[in-house]
């Protein structure tokens, strides 16, 4: 069973998925527009309509570098997000009736600032979490590959929101909305492991 914080970070990412949409449609559009402007038969007119239906293939447009940018700025915030709603749902369970206001814990936690290592492992430190991240991995990604990974997600992710020039595919946006989904349903997992392991019951 997957935390609140989990359920609601799958939902939100359907707006990456919507941005991704976007994407294809757009470049579909455009690449037909091209062809438009050659069309001077049945032929012609025929390529056109096999652009606006068919898959757009490689091909990375200017007009498309500001649907992938706000991708990537939309799934860093969504990622941040889950992460500061995962840890005040994991706080309230271990805390509910053994602090007097766990409202003022909460919201006096390091919650602000980019989701990277440092962030994520300061933030669970304050529940007695050593190091949150520590082992979380998956086929193809090793514990250190996913640290260095999120480590360039958090650069890109800051030339994008400070307005450096920087070209960003498609693909790229693909492979970090695999990689921050795996992410987050291991350390749901790992939480909830390790809170039934504390209180002898299960968070969620």
């Amino acid at each position: 069973m997957p935390s609140d914080a989990l359920t609601n970070f799958q939902l939100r990412l359907k707006e990456v998925e919507q941005l991704l949409a976007a994407h294809t449609a757009l470049l579909r559009f455009y690449r037909a527009t091209a062809a438009a402007h050659n069309a001077g038969g049945l032929a012609n007119v025929a390529n056109v309509v096999t652009h606006l239906v068919a898959a757009p293939g490689p091909g990375r447009p200017p007009q498309i570098q500001a649907l992938n940018k706000a991708a990537i700025a939309l799934l860093s915030g969504h990622l941040q997000g889950f992460i500061t709603d995962l840890y005040r749902e994991a706080a309230s369970k271990l805390l509910t009736g053994h602090v007097s206001n766990l409202k003022t814990l909460t919201e006096a936690a390091p919650t602000r600032g980019n989701p990277n290592n440092d962030n994520i492992k300061w933030l669970f430190a304050t529940l007695g979490f050593d190091d949150i991240l520590g082992g979380i991995s998956w086929q193809r990604c090793s514990n250190q590959t996913m640290r260095n990974r999120l480590h360039k997600f958090n650069e890109l992710r800051n030339k994008i929101v400070h307005g450096t020039s920087i070209n960003i595919n498609k693909n790229e946006v693909k492979g970090y909305l695999s990689s921050w989904t795996a992410l987050a349903e291991r350390l749901d997992a790992k939480l909830r492991t390790q809170i039934n392991r504390m209180t002898g019951r299960f968070p969620w």
